[in-house]
């Protein structure tokens, strides 16, 4: 186990470019333990997580064509710490690559839906943002190829 006399070393001997994020990282340990989160914040952010996750996995098996296979793959966490957490999945819609990501971030949720397609001359990304207040925004760029 590391003695405050090495921390200090440690602190002493990071680059001045370190100093924000060290301070930063070491703020959020002022408080040990820390306070525990209430399992249901917890809890509740699985369950909509899960619950967007099947509403999506039940659209893709809709649209999947008879004797074929769709892939569907996803991940997810949540700090509950720190109250922000994300959960994700792909997807493909025709010759489009879809990765779908709910965030929460403090309490406040949105999700980033983003597209990528591939064509003979160009690379075309597009995502869309979905945000508290139901404000939303999207962008695309191409890149010729």
């Amino acid at each position: 186990m590391p003695t405050r006399e090495e921390l200090h070393q440690l602190v002493d001997s990071l680059p001045e470019q370190a100093i924000d994020a060290a301070n930063r990282a070491l703020s959020h340990l002022q408080v040990w333990p820390r306070p525990p989160v209430p399992p249901s914040d917890v809890e509740e952010w699985r369950q909509r997580a899960r619950q967007r996750w099947d509403e999506r996995r039940m659209e893709i098996t809709q649209k999947q064509m008879p004797g074929t296979i769709a892939g569907f793959g996803g991940s997810g966490r949540y700090d509950p710490e720190r109250g922000v957490g994300s959960s994700s999945f792909s997807r493909w819609d025709g010759d489009t690559f879809v990765v779908e990501t709910l965030r929460r971030h403090k309490g406040h949720e949105f999700t980033v839906i983003e597209r990528i397609r591939l064509d003979a001359d160009q690379l075309t990304y597009r995502h869309e943002i979905q945000g508290p207040g139901n404000k939303s925004d999207e962008r695309e760029i191409v890149f010729q190829l």
